[in-house]
């Protein structure tokens, strides 16, 4: 399985505090081994960023600091004209959600590169026709 992690399953995994941590934690832990994970930049921004606005700055560098040195990511990618051109139509394509536009590059990810799914809480992803795991 290869599956997108959004910023919400990012934000549960990294706090306990989180109302969502142990449904992520218990989701990673069952997670086949040959399971690959990826995610973009876009993500990776966008949690440090809420990171940072609800716990503090040094808890939103030791995120990054973790992120930026995990092995556990296949791929992280970094968005390009392209991308956002593709996020762009995504958002324009389902004008009737409230996409933001990470998410829309979220969906545009996945479908680019062929992924099974996003690991993640938002169900605008399923509402887009995205698989939404847990």
């Amino acid at each position: 399985m290869r599956l997108f992690v959004d910023t919400g399953a990012l934000m549960a995994l990294g706090s306990r505090r989180d109302s969502l941590h142990a449904r992520a934690v218990e989701f990673l832990r069952a997670m086949p081994p040959e399971t690959r994970l990826s995610t973009n930049n876009l993500v990776f921004t966008e949690t440090v960023t809420l990171i940072a606005a609800r716990y503090g700055q040094d808890a939103a560098v030791r995120f990054a600091d973790g992120f930026l040195g995990s092995r556990i990511w296949s791929v992280v990618h970094y968005a390009d004209e392209a991308l956002d051109r593709a996020s762009i139509a995504i958002m324009r394509r389902f004008h009737d959600k409230t996409l933001s536009f990470t998410d829309a590059s979220v969906i545009a990810t996945v479908k680019a590169e062929g992924l099974d799914g996003v690991f993640g809480f938002d169900e605008d992803f399923r509402r887009c026709g995205v698989a939404l795991y847990p």
